[in-house]
């Protein structure tokens, strides 16, 4: 490459030369998608994301430049410059509305989605090494502002393996981050923006759009040719689409480019500014993604970039509003196609395991600007006077969801640091286990806790303690001891937390209950045992527990060895590794969870037993209506009575409040329960979230327990302020409100229940 007459200039081959040069406007900024076009060969490009174009012309050649909104330029090659400068030209028209049979372009749509097969990047198994830039700035960044152009930056590398959306694994190798903080990424870009645009339906930020090149694309959008160029031996089509009237909620605008004879992505670029609110404190106010695709050989056309730009809106307690943009720069290289035979076990993220700072960015797809060069400078000083690294544990997500923090050769158990109910009070508590500098395979943990009620110890003494012996990972061997306080029922129903996979969940951790809990509902038990638990196949695990337990309160008291089975299927999960710390990130729907146990008592020839499962899924029909069921039921036979189940609340962190029955009919032990919660929610998508956008949830729930029905129907409503208001009465627009009115004539004193919750984000 040479440098002549102010232009990059690179090869030569019989007189022509490969022009490189720059198009931005006149703030500086880089026009994205120009059309750059030899008058003389009638062969064209567009330029890139950063505005950067590479065309072959000689010296006399005559190159023209065209986008939408700025004057078109015509001038010699020899006479360009590496940064050309384009003067906007504001353009106002009538809209045109061309109808089905009679667009062109409808046809290349379709003939898009035809090849959706051939193109698409998640129907062909790939990997892929990814370097990943997210920057936080403000909207208007002043050159006299005291603050630096970005206020965070974060710069990943990650290797990306793919076979399915439920196999796939993506692995961390090297980040930078402002100030060298003491973080380390979860997901990288790659992970929450879309691979494909080829789907039916867009997800973006929890909300789905439908695709502009969609098997729906024809009903929801309008379409219009922009430009024809010739490169190489394709055509490149750019074609501007735009949601139909009275399609808005559901709909993108901008541009994409179609590259034909292979009927291709070639580019993409899509901005929403509806995008719907839940009324937290959180708003979004526009998101724009940008696709940028390569050839790879005659096989795949791949998306090679992926940016997107989000607004923000954070409400303060007074009401204000602080605007914040939030942009993620993913380039994709190295690129090849993955033999069935490489396809990952399980999708699975995985972290270095103990260095937070892995090497710095060696190979950047993009060198880094003048304005992240001193963003960076800043920081790094500012934050290099914080004593950040001894409190390097509220800055790592790994170990706030693991509750564990490293130190040398062992870890200290943060979670639950205090606990606290009424038989109790406060509890605090605290656990160590060894880690990977012992062994990457075996633990030992244990944990102690201190009632500090005057009562607490009215069951005996107020410590309460345990003890771990684990071998393995997935497949797993744990003996145990503990002498803890635990409520009287049956064991849990489906309420472990999902950062934990089945059977991790341990006895001193809380789940969420919907009443408190007082020393006649709660009881003394001391246990050992050994758990058990395997992958079966594919989705399904199974688990067994074998333990003796004693169990007293303060009249009764039992005795008996315990034999535990369960089953438990997950559609897929994601899990989370670091060393030999493996926890469930998220999971998706459906799940299925059965338990079946055995107790055997001295002295009793009768063998008292208990069945239980628990069903959840969700449907989302369109943007309609989003359905969600929910079936757990207990059936015991000659159970003592401080193992039988009470009708409560039942837990279900995955997705959000939990589930509750309004009115709690049963406070007393039964032998068999049933529950059932059915929930048809109602978006209002006609809505985008400038106006208003409330969500109506109709419910039908119940419980059947000892042959009695106890069903209720309600109704709920979220994000019912409207927008005007919102500001003034944040706590108030974050809140769904719900009245519950029992079926049956079982309540004469009570006909309706008001119940009110709220959602921060």
């Amino acid at each position: 490459m040479k440098w002549l007459g102010g232009l990059w200039v690179s090869g030569m081959l019989w007189g022509q030369l490969w022009i490189e040069g720059t198009v931005i406007d006149s703030t500086g900024d880089p026009i994205p998608f120009v059309s750059v076009r030899n008058c003389r060969t009638h062969q064209g490009t567009y330029t890139d994301l950063q505005g950067r174009f590479r065309i072959e012309a000689v010296g006399t050649d005559t190159i023209e430049l065209h986008c939408i909104g700025y004057e078109r330029l015509r001038l010699p090659a020899d006479s360009l410059r590496s940064l050309i400068r384009l003067s906007a030209q504001p353009i106002e028209v009538m809209p045109v509305i061309i109808y089905p049979g009679e667009n062109p372009a409808h046809d290349l749509i379709r003939r898009l989605h035809a090849n959706a097969p051939r193109w698409d990047p998640l129907r062909h198994p790939h990997k892929f090494i990814s370097y990943n830039k997210l920057t936080l700035s403000l909207p208007d960044s002043s050159p006299r502002s005291p603050l630096p152009p970005y206020l965070f930056l974060w710069e990943t590398e990650t290797e990306k393996r793919y076979f399915s959306p439920v196999r796939q694994t993506e692995t961390l190798k090297s980040q930078r981050v402002v100030g060298n903080l003491p973080v380390q990424s979860v997901l990288s870009p790659t992970s929450f923006l879309p691979m494909s645009l080829y789907t039916d339906r867009l997800i973006l930020l929890e909300s789905e759009w439908v695709s502009p090149v969609g098997r729906d694309a024809l009903r929801y959008y309008e379409y219009a040719i922009q430009d024809t160029i010739l490169s190489g031996q394709d055509t490149l089509i750019r074609i501007q689409f735009f949601p139909r009237r009275g399609r808005e909620a559901w709909g993108l605008q901008g541009w994409l480019t179609i590259v034909l004879p292979d009927a291709a992505l070639y580019d993409f670029q899509g901005e929403s500014r509806g995008v719907p609110s839940r009324g937290g404190i959180f708003q979004v106010t526009f998101y724009r993604i940008w696709h940028r695709y390569d050839k790879l050989g005659d096989t795949l056309w791949f998306p090679t970039q992926l940016h997107s730009e989000v607004g923000m809106r954070l409400r303060t307690s007074q009401g204000q509003l602080s605007e914040f943009i939030l942009r993620s720069r993913s380039f994709l290289n190295q690129v090849e196609r993955l033999p069935k035979e490489e396809r990952p076990l399980h999708p699975e993220v995985v972290l270095p395991s103990q260095n937070l700072n892995p090497s710095p960015i060696q190979a950047r797809a993009e060198p880094l600007t003048p304005e992240e060069e001193y963003s960076y400078q800043v920081l790094d000083s500012v934050l290099s006077r914080v004593e950040v690294r001894k409190i390097r544990w509220l800055l790592d997500l790994p170990t706030l969801l693991t509750g564990r923090v490293s130190m040398g050769y062992a870890n200290l158990i943060l979670r639950p640091l205090l606990l606290y109910h009424e038989g109790e009070g406060l509890r605090p508590q605290i656990g160590v286990e060894t880690n990977d500098k012992i062994s990457e395979s075996f633990r030992v943990r244990f944990w102690v806790g201190y009632g500090t009620h005057p009562s607490a110890g009215a069951q005996g003494t107020p410590w309460r303690y345990g003890g771990e012996i684990e071998i393995g990972r997935l497949v797993l061997a744990r003996l145990f001891y503990r002498d803890d306080v635990r409520e009287r029922t049956l064991p849990r129903l489906l309420d472990e937390r999902p950062t934990f996979l089945p059977g991790e969940q341990r006895p001193y951790e809380v789940a969420v209950r919907g009443y408190a809990f007082r020393w006649e509902e709660m009881i003394r038990e001391r246990a050992g045992g050994l758990y058990l638990r395997a992958s079966l196949r594919g989705h399904l695990l199974g688990y067994m527990q074998y333990a003796a337990i004693e169990r007293h309160r303060f009249t009764e008291r039992w005795r008996g060895l315990s034999t535990v089975l369960g089953l438990e299927y997950i559609y897929a999960q994601t899990l989370l590794r670091r060393g030999s710390t493996l926890w469930r990130a998220e999971y998706s729907l459906p799940r299925l969870h059965l338990q079946a146990g055995f107790l055997w008592m001295p002295g009793s020839a009768v063998v008292p037993f208990w069945i239980q499962g628990d069903l959840l899924h969700r449907w989302k029909w369109g943007r309609w209506a989003i359905v969600r069921l929910r079936l757990s039921g207990i059936y015991s036979q000659a159970l003592p009575f401080l193992w039988m189940p009470q009708l409560r609340t039942l837990p279900d962190i995955y997705l959000g409040s939990p589930d509750m029955l309004a009115a709690h009919p049963l406070k007393r032990g039964t032998h068999r329960v049933l529950y059932a919660f059915y929930e048809w929610s109602l978006p209002n998508t006609r809505f985008p979230s400038s106006r208003w956008s409330p969500v109506l949830t109709f419910h039908l729930q119940g419980a059947y327990a000892d042959d009695f029905l106890y069903p209720e129907a309600g109704i709920s409503i979220q994000n019912w302020v409207p927008s005007a208001l919102a500001r003034l009465l944040a706590g108030l627009a974050a809140t769904r409100i719900g009245v519950f009115v029992p079926i049956q004539d079982s309540f004469p004193r009570v006909r309706a229940y008001l119940r009110l919750s709220t959602e921060l984000f």
